[in-house]
């Protein structure tokens, strides 16, 4: 019988960080692609996409948790819905330091950011049956996943399709413009998704072959 305890605990532990690696609401999840496709040719567009979130974020998904057994599912999403674009426009002071146009480049993409897939997962997943501090932990985890996956995309996008990261020119042999149009966000994406999932199944599987060193002698993990 093959033993899997430590496969077992590798899941347990990894639960209370999901959001940051192992199930990346962007890379893995797939959820709010379109912020991660459309407004990520930049770095600094990124980087202020991922603190309006992470302050909109965290507030919803603490309130979804307080109230959200008192409500029924689609107006405690409408609660939340209101709550993160009032908490996003308090935000938007914090941003526009990183760039003095960022709030009209970005448009629409501002109070479309409270209506995200991320907000909408997370408040449903924990408005019954979950500690608070569980709560908390997935709200700031999918945040700051959500933040790894676009400055990833922003940077690379950036860095090969305009040859500079945060406005800064950077000498490369190679200029990809096409990486400064949407469609390219689709295939960065892809990659990147691809090669989360690669890392975490090495990983596994290397938990697998430790916690069973005659496993390799009868097959591959699979």
């Amino acid at each position: 019988m093959l033993n899997l305890e430590k496969l077992r605990i590798h899941k347990a532990h990894s639960r209370w960080l999901e959001g940051f690696f192992v199930q990346n609401p962007v890379l893995t999840r797939g959820l709010a692609l379109p912020f991660a496709i459309v407004v990520t040719n930049n770095l600094k567009y990124g980087v202020a996409v991922s603190i309006l979130m992470i302050c909109s974020l965290i507030p919803c998904v603490l309130l979804s948790r307080l109230v959200g057994q008192r409500l029924p599912k689609w107006p405690m999403l409408m609660i939340c819905a209101l709550l993160s674009m009032v908490i996003i426009m308090m935000a938007l002071p914090l941003v526009t330091p990183i760039s003095a146009e960022i709030t009209d480049t970005l448009g629409i993409y501002i109070p479309i950011l409270s209506l995200n897939s991320i907000i909408s997962f997370l408040c449903l997943r924990h408005r019954k049956n979950q500690p608070f501090l569980l709560a908390l932990v997935d709200a700031l985890t999918y945040s700051g996943g959500f933040a790894l996956a676009l400055c990833l995309i922003s940077a690379l996008r950036e860095l090969w399709g305009a040859n500079t990261i945060w406005g800064i020119p950077v000498t490369l042999p190679l200029k990809i413009g096409g990486l400064q149009i949407a469609f390219s966000g689709f295939l960065v994406t892809a990659l990147l998704s691809a090669l989360f999932r690669a890392i975490e199944r090495c990983f596994r599987a290397r938990i697998y072959r430790l916690s069973n060193p005659s496993a390799g002698k009868e097959g591959s993990f699979s």
